[in-house]
This record gives C-alpha cells, sequence and structure tokens, in this order.
C-alpha cells in the first residue's frame, strides 16, 4: 500500500512537471514579440558591460560610460551597414560589365539541364503539372497581386515591413542603456526576487554572467579573426570586393550551422558571375571547405564546448527548438541562451536536468559506466575500460573506485529485485570476463615472500559478484591471499563449517567478504556461526563495495569489521605469517589491523 501511494504521488509529479513545462513553451512562443527584444538587449547589456565597468574604473561618471558605450556601438553597427551598403552599391553597379560572363553561366546551365537526368525529370514533372493543370494561367485578381504594389495598403505594408525591424531595434537600444545604467539595482532586485539566500544566488548570477561574457568575447575574437582570413583568402584569389565578404563570412558566423554556408554562398556566387572560367569558383569552395572542416572538428569543439560547460550535442538540440519558437532571432540566441539553463541546472536542483542533458560533463562514474557496459551485454568494451582504469590508476584504484562499486550496485540491484534471477548467473559470467582481462593486464603482483609456518586464511565470499571478483582480489591483496582457501557463496555454509570444524589446526582465520549492505546480515549471522563452531578462530568481515553511509561496523565480540581493500590486505597477511617486502601498493594506515 505504500509502495502504491509513493508511484501514485510520483506521477502526480511528473504530471505537474509536464503540465509546468507546456505553459512555458506556451509563454515563450505566443510571448515571443516582447521576450526577443528582451533577450536581445539581456545579451548585449552582457556584452557591453565589461566596458561600462572598466570606464568607471577609470573614474568616469556611469551615465556618460554607459553613453559613450552605447554610442560607440551604435556607431560601430551604423559604419558596419554603410560600408557594406556602400560596397553592394558598387558592386550592382559594376554587374554589366560581367554581363558576358553570365550570359556564359546562362548557356553552360541551361545546356545541362537540358541534357541527361535532369532533362527527363523535368519533362516528367511539367507533364504531371500540365495534367493537374498546376501550370494553368493566373486569374486577374492573383496577377494583380503579384505586381509592385501600388495602393496605399501595398505601400502602408512595405512600410511596416521596413519600420517593425527599426522599432524593435530602437526598443532594444532603450532597454540596453537602461539596464546599464541600473545594473546594481536590477542585480539587487533579482537577488532579492529569486532566493533568500543571497550568497548562492550571487554565485548563480556571477556564473552565468561569467559563462555569457566568456562566449562573446570568444564569439567576438573567433568570428572576426575568421572574416580576416576569409577575406585575405579571397583577395589571394582575387575576387572581387574580398573585404565586403569576409566581413559578411564574420557576421553570418553569428547565425549557427545557417551562416556558415550563408558566407560561402555569396563568394562563391559573386566568383561564377565575375570568373571567366571555373578554376576561382572551385577555389573559393575548396577554401571554404578547408576552413569549415578545421573550424567545426578541431576549434570550435574546444573553443566553444569545453569552455562553455555545455555539449555540442546540448547546442544543436536547443538551437532546433530556440529556432522553433523565436525563428531567426532564436538562432542566434540559441547559445548563450542554453548556456543559461545549464548554469540555472548546475546550481538549481529542481532544474539539475539542464545540467544533466545538456552539460558537457559526464554525470556517470567510472564505475557506474563499467556497471552499464555490463548490464547492456558489452563485456567486451567494459573490459576494455577496465583495463583503461589500470593504466591510469593501478590495481588498487582501479579496484576501490571502478571495478567493487560496479559490482556492489548489481548486488544492490539484484537485491531490488531490479534485475531477473536468470540474469543474475549472465551478469557475474561477464563480470568474470572483465576481470579476468584485469588479471591478464596487470603484470605488477605483489612479491610477499614466505616466512616459514604459517596460519591458513580462508576468504569467505558472500554474494555471486563477490565471487566474480575474487580472483582480482587475490591479486591486489598479494601472495597472502592468493595462497589462502576460497569459500564462494553456492556452496552450503554447514558442510564448510562441517569441514573446518573437524580439522581445526587447518584454518582458525576467516576473512568474510561482501560487497553491500543488503549481504550485512548474512555476514553479520556467518561470523556469529563460526565463532560459535569454532570460539578461537579470529573473524574479520570486509565491505568492499565503497563507501557506504550507514556503516557502523558489525558488532560482534571477537570480530573485526573494515571497508578497505588495504587494510583487508594487511590483516590477511598478518594471518598468514607472511613478511610483505614493500607497502608501496598499500597506505600506510592499511597496517592499522596488524
Amino acid at each position: 500500500m505504500k509502495d502504491l501511494l509513493h508511484n501514485h504521488i510520483r506521477s502526480i509529479g511528473i504530471a505537474a512537471r509536464l503540465v509546468i513545462a507546456g505553459f512555458i513553451v506556451g509563454f515563450l512562443y505566443f510571448g515571443k514579440v516582447v521576450l526577443i527584444p528582451f533577450a536581445l538587449a539581456v545579451l548585449l547589456a552582457f556584452a557591453l558591460h565589461p566596458v561600462v565597468r572598466r570606464l568607471t574604473r577609470w573614474r568616469v561618471p556611469r551615465s556618460f560610460s554607459v553613453m559613450v558605450t552605447v554610442g560607440a556601438f551604435m556607431a560601430l553597427l551604423v559604419g558596419i551597414s554603410w560600408f557594406i551598403g556602400g560596397q553592394l552599391a558598387a558592386f550592382a553597379a559594376e554587374l554589366p560589365q560581367y554581363r558576358s560572363n553570365l550570359e556564359e553561366r546562362i548557356r553552360e546551365g541551361r545546356a545541362f539541364w537540358n541534357e541527361g537526368i535532369l532533362s527527363n525529370l523535368s519533362g516528367t514533372v511539367n507533364g504531371l503539372m500540365d495534367e493537374a493543370g498546376v501550370g494553368s494561367e493566373q486569374s486577374p485578381a492573383a496577377s494583380a497581386s503579384s505586381g509592385l504594389p501600388s495602393s496605399v495598403g501595398g505601400w502602408l505594408n512595405s512600410l511596416g515591413a521596413v519600420s517593425d525591424p527599426l522599432t524593435t531595434f530602437g526598443l532594444v537600444i532603450i532597454l540596453v542603456t537602461l539596464m546599464l545604467l541600473q545594473w546594481s539595482d536590477l542585480r539587487g532586485r533579482l537577488l532579492s526576487f529569486v532566493s533568500g539566500n543571497v550568497s548562492h544566488t550571487t554565485q548563480v548570477l556571477a556564473d552565468a554572467g561569467s559563462r555569457i561574457g566568456r562566449f562573446l568575447l570568444l564569439q567576438l575574437v573567433y568570428n572576426t579573426s575568421f572574416g580576416i582570413l576569409v577575406g585575405i583568402g579571397l583577395w589571394v584569389l582575387q575576387v572581387p570586393y574580398a573585404p565586403l565578404w569576409g566581413l559578411c563570412a564574420a557576421l553570418f558566423r553569428y547565425l549557427p550551422y545557417v551562416g556558415p554556408v550563408l558566407a560561402a554562398l555569396l563568394p562563391i556566387f559573386v566568383s561564377l558571375m565575375t570568373s571567366s572560367g571555373w578554376s576561382q569558383p572551385g577555389s573559393v569552395l575548396v577554401m571554404f571547405l578547408v576552413l569549415e572542416l578545421v573550424s567545426n572538428n578541431f576549434i570550435e569543439p574546444w573553443l566553444y564546448g569545453s569552455k562553455l560547460g555545455v555539449s555540442e550535442i546540448g547546442i544543436i538540440m536547443m538551437t532546433v527548438v530556440w529556432t522553433y519558437l523565436w525563428g531567426p532571432a532564436g538562432l542566434v540566441l540559441a547559445t548563450p541562451l542554453t548556456v543559461c539553463l545549464v548554469v540555472l541546472g548546475t546550481h538549481v536542483p529542481c532544474l539539475s536536468f539542464f545540467a544533466r542533458l545538456l552539460g558537457n560533463e559526464s554525470e556517470l562514474t567510472p564505475a557506474q559506466k563499467l556497471y552499464q557496459r555490463v548490464l547492456a551485454g558489452d563485456e567486451t568494451e567494459a573490459g576494455s575500460m577496465a583495463r583503461d582504469e589500470l593504466k591510469q590508476r593501478g590495481l588498487q584504484r582501479t579496484l576501490n573506485e571502478t571495478l567493487l562499486p560496479a559490482l556492489s550496485m548489481a548486488r544492490r540491484d539484484e537485491a531490488a529485485h531490479w534485475i531477473a534471477p536468470a540474469s543474475v548467473a549472465e551478469l557475474k559470467t561477464d563480470f568474470q570476463t572483465v576481470c579476468t582481462d584485469l588479471l591478464q593486464a596487470d603484470q605488477d603482483g605483489d612479491d610477499a615472500e614466505w616466512t616459514g609456518p604459517h596460519s591458513s586464511v580462508v576468504l569467505w565470499s558472500v554474494c555471486p559478484f563477490t565471487d566474480a571478483a575474487m580472483p582480482i582480489i587475490q591479486r591486489a591483496m598479494g601472495s597472502a591471499a592468493e595462497g589462502c582457501e576460497v569459500v564462494t557463496s553456492d556452496q552450503l555454509i554447514g558442510a564448510a563449517l562441517q569441514e573446518y570444524a573437524v580439522s581445526a589446526d587447518k584454518a582458525l582465520r576467516f576473512c568474510i567478504l561482501f560487497l553491500d549492505d543488503h549481504d550485512k546480515a548474512k555476514a553479520q549471522g556467518l561470523a556469529k556461526r563460526l565463532k560459535r563452531t569454532l570460539p578461537g578462530c579470529s573473524v574479520l568481515t570486509s565491505r568492499l563495495g565503497g563507501e557506504s553511509e550507514h556503516d557502523e561496523g558489525l558488532p560482534i565480540e571477537g570480530v573485526e569489521h573494515t571497508t578497505s581493500l588495504a587494510h583487508t590486505a594487511s590483516w590477511v597477511a598478518a594471518h598468514a605469517g607472511l613478511r610483505m617486502p614493500s607497502t608501496d601498493s598499500i597506505p600506510a594506515e592499511a597496517h592499522a589491523l596488524r
């Protein structure tokens, strides 16, 4: 009943989250007329605030610093627009002298179109359109509507198409100016609104501002460098107006994925119109292909992904989402908005799924990765991962931080009935394969030496996953453990106890190994039976599955307990009568049980 109620409450919580997410998506979509200028203003404010802060540090009044910064930014935009407009007008004026090249390109294109597959395809499509009546004459109304706007309504529509972007730009500039003037006040209001924990909210804002500012600076430097490189390359290839196309390449790169294509198409198209052959267009195409390959595969992943904390797949996914919601503006704002979501997911627990979904930091520990691969039945890759861990960390750390915690996860899932009983044996076999790979890869076994008569130690496993790792555990503990007898979990406890009771002089030292707290009661019961059957025996219980929040040992008189593989190795070596030649592989505190 309790589990049913818990599942019911969890289902209600999931449904509530989905409803809230639907409302947020609807608000973003239908409120884009207001939200897009605000988001652009916030982005520009983050970009211009470092300049304002530097001027105020030079004892310039803040209001004057803001006016100078915003004025310089507007002057830069006006200058770029004037340069591009002037260059385009000059290029348009020179187009008539390239008429012969254009005619030649048209003839070549027409000849290519009228021959071969394209001709057949075009004829088929035209025939189908004639049969369907698609290519019929236009109605008078349609013909009238297709001309240039001559009525007052058409003139107003044309005026609106120009005035709307200017109005949005003016609103953005006003918002940026107000944000920069009231930066401290806005930050204080946001601190009081978001949370009562001022230090935590300050950390969130500082992290978001730092990442967005770093991204804008890196984007400015990289896009500018890319544009200069393109301009120089086009100048060397003698493409007309190379500085113009270099500037366009730098500006278009602010549009993810679409911008680089547009940046390449413009100079290629111009080269096709102005050149007399195909060598120049081909050279321009090869130049852009080489630049994009180097940029996409080497520079941008290192420059953006590693420094912003956002994965490449996360940026692509959120770019699609923001473009669908906000159109071209969402395409420009996709990366900064995604960075903000990752920052919120990093610092706000209820939004942590953003950091897990979009961040570039791995959310799985090496132990979880290994267990996931074994659980998926890919023991080959699991063995490869384990060997890599062995090369990087050594045998002791690989066992303590990767293999044994992975085995503990398997034991925990088995106890919770998340693994079918029929799959336990297969999972154990896969872990045995991984352990065999580690044994073959490890060539630095412990060289403990026998020192004469000794007492045998029995390593007693209480779960099948401990059985799977027993050989590699013995290797990690050295020759002291390799010479011990092993009792596996599938052996009958009563029969084994009877054997040791009959020959009590054979073994009076028992090391009980288990991985998870689910086996604590079983280990405790075995230890009690050993002390009751063999009152003079020494018993150590060792939980080797990693740290536990509730590990208080096994309160049994005369029974020692440890959670360290190093302590276990030290205890086994001491009770087996071996002298260890070196303590390099076992920390100093491991000898506390000797």
